[in-house]
Order: structure tokens, then sequence, then C-alpha cells
């Protein structure tokens, strides 16, 4: 139950060296950097300008994007985001590396390729628009006005083809099928130019919708060229733009190979050097100090001694504990077998400075309840072998790395949990098996309620000792009196015996008499009596971990008719061993997806609700470590 002690760090030092000491500072990354107050001390706050950097990791990122398109990454590197792995020599050498000429190479192929695209989708639209125009005999540039006549080539609706025919008969018109299809009609129609406008507007009456040959079909058409020679040109163009788009692509895996690992080395070194230039905006200065203030772990203080050492003449270094009622960031530094449950806690949120870390009383809560949700020993062993086969060859870092650490105790929690009330794969081992939820789900829902009751009152005995730490002793004692009153009432329903009674009337005498704030006995007294309203706050919670019940015997029912729908499929002729092999992979495959994200976030919420509002006080400000930061590669 720790939270990791923090002090105040102040430091100044000689401003020529602040840059430098910033970036030693930001390699080590156990320093929280907080804003120094210039007005109190008579600073001025230095003003950094990251508009070029700005500019030149927009262009990287632009870039970095494009090339990955050709990236070749193995199946464990994109399913683990492993990145390179770049030391302190490499780092420094990053900027020898001409990022700008290599930004101008991708800039052009990425324009060269969104040219060719859009060529190749405009050709292919040109080419589809003429399709429905194959059959037409007259040459593309015989499409054109003279002095008598015009010519309009389109399409009618298929509905509204009779009523053009009945016009062709009554006015100077004449229509010539080109196609036709389950929609519409494709015409070329020839008109008496004196008619043209009265026409004109009868046809847009029929929904007449004329086509017009752009400028590149025209430039692509011979003086002879029908439409099937227009359309076998445009094909030609398009594949040799498909061809140019092949030799782009080449290029563009070539420069993947050389210039894509550069770049993103490039990204993040600028990337780091913006933060250390919008940290150094953070600190106080004047014209030959410079001041530090944030926050750093007790625990670190020997390695920041360690790192100023080289500074010692320049530096000077003040350290304390935090005030009463200051607000320091917080940090959760528990030990090894707990770290990976802290991700629920973080969930949720961090302890306010002062307050209790939940991470270690929820863990053990945690593991038994994901455990009966689930209720599947075949399934944990196949989350845990999982899980230690991608922390083996994936070797994820930071909150991944702690996910799979938590899927493997939660997929061992099923194994055993899984054997003694549930089974594997649906085949329970009955020899093992302490409790059947399907034959006795009384039995095992008095034990869901059991444990929810130790729960809920193991909170409040948290809170209890909360209250007692903060010397909020009239709290301590209502808290008291909860604890006394809850084993109380139920003691005294299964045993009938009187001091159990007793126990319970205490409590309650507890509850009515501390309670209340008030200082008028009577307002007090009925203001406790009220507070006793709450044991039906106490009373939902505990019926709230029904819900262990019903998870348990829905992955248990599914496994079994799985099963069941097996053996049925087995009885198929010739391919029955196939189909039941499939049914027995997919569906357990499937059953196991939604067991452990409904025994996931069910437990959570078993935590959030039930749990954490007895005791906990969450709202703490996060420790953010200055510190260098990888997108694209992990500095080592």
């Amino acid at each position: 139950m720790s939270v990791a002690r923090v002090k105040k760090i102040q430091l100044l030092a000689h401003s020529e060296a602040h840059m430098e000491l910033l970036a030693s500072l930001q390699e080590e990354g156990f320093l929280h950097i907080e804003k120094t107050d210039v007005e109190d001390g008579g600073l001025e706050a230095p003003v950094q300008d990251v508009t070029e950097l700005d500019h030149w990791l927009y262009k990287l990122c632009q870039a970095i994007a494009f090339l990955s398109a050709w990236q070749e990454r193995s199946l464990g590197d994109k399913l683990s985001g492993r990145k390179p792995e770049v030391n302190a020599a490499q780092r420094d050498k990053t900027l020898d590396f001409d990022f700008q000429q290599a930004l101008e190479e991708v800039g052009k192929l990425e324009s060269d390729r969104a040219a060719l695209l859009g060529r190749i989708r405009f050709l292919e639209k040109e080419r589809e628009g003429l399709v429905p125009l194959e059959s037409l005999s007259l040459p593309v540039h015989a499409v054109v006005p003279t002095e008598t006549t015009l010519v309009r080539i389109g399409a009618v609706p298929v509905s509204r083809w009779e009523e053009l025919r009945a016009l062709e008969e009554s006015e100077p018109l004449f229509v010539d099928v080109i196609s036709r299809d389950k929609r519409h009609v494709s015409v070329v129609l020839l008109l008496w130019s004196g008619d043209a406008e009265d026409l004109d507007t009868a046809l847009r009456e029929l929904e007449f919708n004329p086509q017009y040959f752009s400028e590149a079909i025209l430039d692509l058409a011979g003086e002879q060229d029908r439409i099937t020679d227009v359309i076998a040109g445009v094909s030609d163009k398009i594949e040799e733009a498909r061809r140019s788009l092949v030799a782009l692509e080449e290029t563009g895996r070539r420069l993947t190979g050389e210039k894509l690992d550069d770049l993103m080395r490039v990204h993040d070194v600028l990337h780091n050097e913006r933060e250390k230039r919008l940290s150094a905006g953070l600190l106080g200065k004047t014209r030959s100090v410079f001041v530090l203030e944030g926050w750093i772990r007790a625990k670190d203080t020997p390695r920041l001694e360690a790192r100023l050492e080289p500074y010692a003449d320049s530096v000077e270094c003040y350290l304390r504990d935090p005030e009463p009622d200051e607000e320091y960031p917080i940090d959760l530094d528990n030990r090894k077998p707990w770290r990976p449950f802290e991700l629920i806690t973080r969930l949720y949120g961090l302890p306010q400075g002062g307050t209790m870390d939940p991470t270690v009383p929820l863990a053990p809560f945690f593991f038994l309840f994901v455990g009966l949700t689930v209720s599947e020993a075949g399934y944990g062993l196949v989350v845990s072998l999982l899980s230690l086969l991608f922390l083996k060859l994936a070797k994820p870092r930071g909150g991944l790395r702690q996910f799979l650490i938590l899927l493997t105790i939660l997929g061992a929690a099923n194994i055993v949990i899984g054997t003694l009330v549930g089974g594997w794969f649906g085949f329970p081992i009955r020899s093992l098996l302490l409790l059947d939820p399907l034959a006795d789900p009384v039995r095992f829902l008095l034990l869901a309620l059991a444990l929810g009751f130790i729960q809920v009152w193991f909170g409040t005995f948290l809170n209890l000792c909360s209250r007692i730490k903060h010397r909020q002793f009239s709290q301590a004692v209502t808290q008291a009196g909860w604890l006394l009153l809850l084993p109380g009432l139920v003691l005294y329903g299964v045993t009938k015996q009187a001091h159990w009674g007793w126990l319970a009337i205490a409590g309650a005498a507890g509850v009515v008499f501390f309670s209340s704030p008030s200082r008028n006995p009577i307002a007090r007294f009925f203001g406790g009596l009220y507070g006793l309203y709450g044991i039906s706050g106490y009373l939902s919670d505990i019926l709230s971990y029904s819900r262990l019940l019903a998870l348990g015997l829905a992955t248990s029912v599914i496994a079994m008719v799985v099963n069941t729908l097996c053996q049925t499929a087995l009885g198929i002729p010739w391919v029955g061993w196939l189909v039941a092999a499939l049914t027995f992979v997919g569906g357990h495959l499937f059953n196991l997806g939604i067991s452990f994200l409904g025994g996931f976030v069910h437990s959570m919420r078993l935590q959030f609700v039930e749990f954490f509002s007895k005791f906990f006080q969450a709202g703490g400000k996060p420790f953010k470590p200055f510190v260098l930061e990888s997108k694209y590669i992990y500095f080592t």
C-alpha cells in the first residue's frame, strides 16, 4: 500500500549550463518539473521558440507515415509495437544525418505518387463513361455541331424511352440507340439548330442526361478515331501510369530501407529537444542564474547527486519534504508481485496526497473475482501461456508488459479456481471439484455474497485506519460502529445467539452517536438515526457481488453448449470430425474472449464502486518525469 515518497527540489545553476544540465536530467528521467514562481523571486520567465522544431516534426511525421507503408516488419513486431533501440552514442550522431535532403526526396516521391494515382483515377472514370458509347459508329471529332444541325450524346431513363420516341415523331429530331441497360438507354440525337432551345427544354423534362467529351479525351482521339479506339488509348495510358507507379513503389521501398530508421531517430531526437526547450520555459532566470523547481522521488536522490556531481562548482541543490497542505505529484511504488495490479488503480485514478494506495488491498480480491467469473481452468491455461509466449518473444515494455504480466496472473487464477469450481474446456474434474455452480448454484451465490461481505467490511476497516491516521476520531468511531454492526447482524441472524445481537447494538450505537457532526444532542441523535439508513447501501453493495455467480455460470454453460454441439457434429458423415474440431476451437475461443472481457470489466466494477467507495480518495496529480520520450525508437 505504498505511495512513493517525494521531495521538493530547487536547483540553482549558472545560466550557461542550463540546457546541458536539462539534457542530463532528461536522460535520467527522475525529475517532475513544475513552473517556477517568477513573481515572488523577482525572476524572469525564459521565452522558448519551438516553431521551427514543430515544422520539422510535422514534416518528419508525414514522411515516416508515408514510408511506413513499405516497411517490412515481423508479426511479432507489429503485435508488440517493438521499436529499434538506440544507445546514447547513436543518439548523439543522429543529427549528422541530412534529414532535410531525405525529406525532400520523400516529399517528391509522395507528390509524384499522388499525381499518378490521381491521373489513374481520372482516366478510369473517363473510360467508365465511354464504355456505354462503344457502339457509336461516328468518329469522336465528328460529334460537333454544324450550321443546320446539333449533335447530343447522352442517356435517358428506361421509363422515359417511349416518350423520347414520341418526341422524335413529332419534332425535327433523329434518335439512334447506342446501348441499353436495365436503367438507362444511351442515345445519339441529331436535332435542327433552329429548334434547339425548345428541344433542349423538352429533353430536360425527359430527364435526358447529356454527355460531353472532355479535352483529355479529345486530345487522345485522332481525326477518325471512334469510341473503341479512344477506350483502347485510355487503357494504354492507364497501363503506362501503372507501370510508372510500380517504378515509384520500388523507389519507395528503397528509400524506406535507406532512410526510414534514420528519419524515425531524427524525429524522436527533435521531439525530445522540443520537450527540453519547453521545460526550459518553466524555469526562472536572472542574467547569470536559472532556477528549477519540481519534485523527485526520495529513492532517486542518490541518482540525482551522482548526476549533479560534474556540475558541483556551478549548481546548488535544495531538497525538502512536502509542506502539510502542499499538493505534490503522486507515483505508486509497490513491490514487484503487486505492480501489475497498479493498472487497475490507475484506471480509476491516483490517490490524493497523504491517503492510501489501494493496489495491494484490491489485488487478492481482483485475483479471486476474475477466477470466479471466468471459472475455466482451460481458458486460464491458454491465456497464461499466450501471455508468457508474447512476453518471451516480443519483449514489450511499459504498460503493455505490465498488462501481459497481469493477464498471466489472472490466467493462473483461473487454472486454480477453475479446477475447483469449474472445469477444463467444459469438462469438470469431479475428483478436484469443491463446488459445482451448475449443480448447486445457491452455495455458489452464498460464496459470492460472503466474499462481497468480506471486501466491503475490509474497505470499511481501511476507512477506519485512515480516519485514525488523520486524527478524525469521531468518524473513526462511526466506522468502528459499522465494523461491529455488520457482522453482528449477520451472525445473529444465522445463530440467534444474544451476544451477537448485543454486538450489533453496540455497533449501531457508535453510528447513531458519532456519525452526525452536529453539536446539538437532539440533532446529533436524529442525524445518527438517519445515518443508520446507510445499512441499505451496504446491503445493495453486497448484493452486487451476485454477478460473480451469473458470470461464472454463463461461462460454464456456454462451454458445455460448445461441447454438446461438437458431439452432435461428430455424427455428420465424412466431415463430422472437421466440423467438430472447428466448432470446438471457435466456440471455446469465443467463450474465452467474452468471459475474460466480462470477468475483467465486472471485477473492476466491484473494486471501483463497491470497494473503493468505502475508503479510497482519488484525484491525485500524477508524477510525470521529465524523460526521454520515444514514439518510433527506444533510447537505451
